[in-house]
């Protein structure tokens, strides 16, 4: 998966400059940075939920070329390749958690009910809600719903797993639940390409840190490097304390 030369705009806002990123299979890639930086753009980028006004994009067999335009073929052959989970989880509210993660595999992959239903029984073990199929989402904590999110997405089978901030709308202790399951998912090396807050996670579960500034990549590298206490970036420095509250 690899983005080259991607430029965006919001009206006369240029959010994306020139961004090139490489994110391997198989590795935890985690983007950083200020609030409005770029980083769910690049990441939805990924998805086709945003299109880019130039620039290429190479994923798997796909190459696609942003100065023309993309078909709706081409998205959604992308889209069944790349689960997306957001922070506010979008469950079908009048769905069961079953029937949220099946929905997909039937509709969309055409499995066989009873096959999309035993695999979504493992991912309900698997992601700590084995005993939640029949519950519907408002009966839901945020923690519990978010990780049925992530069950979702795994049910596609997708290639990667792209999660936009997945913890930020959670209190600590629901948030630390959520953040196991990726665990998990990180060391099973799951592709995954997370935008998060969370420094102490990111420290913990990259292979890869990419630091995002006004649109602009400030740093791509190893997490060791990027948390080193000799970082000779200073700004980097700056953010990693106002996010851990060092100088409070």
């Amino acid at each position: 998966m690899k983005l080259t030369n991607i430029n965006k705009y919001f009206g006369n806002k240029h959010v994306l400059k020139n961004t090139t990123l490489d994110f391997p299979a198989g590795q935890t890639t985690v983007m950083v940075g200020p609030s409005g930086s770029g980083k769910s753009t690049i990441l939805r980028s990924l998805n086709l939920l945003v299109i880019p006004e130039s620039g290429q994009y190479d994923f798997g067999k796909h190459h696609l070329d942003f100065s023309h335009k993309v078909s709706n073929k081409t998205k959604l052959a992308i889209r069944r390749e790349t689960g997306m989970v957001f922070q506010d989880y979008n469950l079908f509210p009048n769905k069961t958690v079953l029937q949220n993660i099946t929905e997909g595999p039937i509709q969309v992959l055409k499995q066989p009910k009873q096959a999309a239903i035993r695999n979504a029984q493992k991912l309900l073990v698997k992601v700590g809600l084995a005993n939640y199929g029949d519950a519907y989402p408002h009966e839901l904590s945020g923690g519990q719903a978010q990780r049925v999110a992530i069950a979702r997405a795994l049910a596609m089978n997708p290639k990667y797993i792209l999660l936009d901030e997945p913890t930020s709308a959670l209190d600590p202790e629901l948030e630390l639940s959520v953040l196991k399951v990726l665990s998990q998912l990180a060391a099973e090396r799951q592709s995954m390409v997370i935008v998060t807050h969370n420094m102490i996670f990111a420290k913990r579960v990259a292979d890869r840190i990419i630091f995002v500034e006004n649109g602009e990549i400030l740093y791509d590298g190893t997490p060791e490097e990027f948390f080193a206490v000799n970082n000779p970036n200073q700004r980097i420095k700056n953010f990693i304390s106002s996010m851990t509250m060092e100088d409070l």
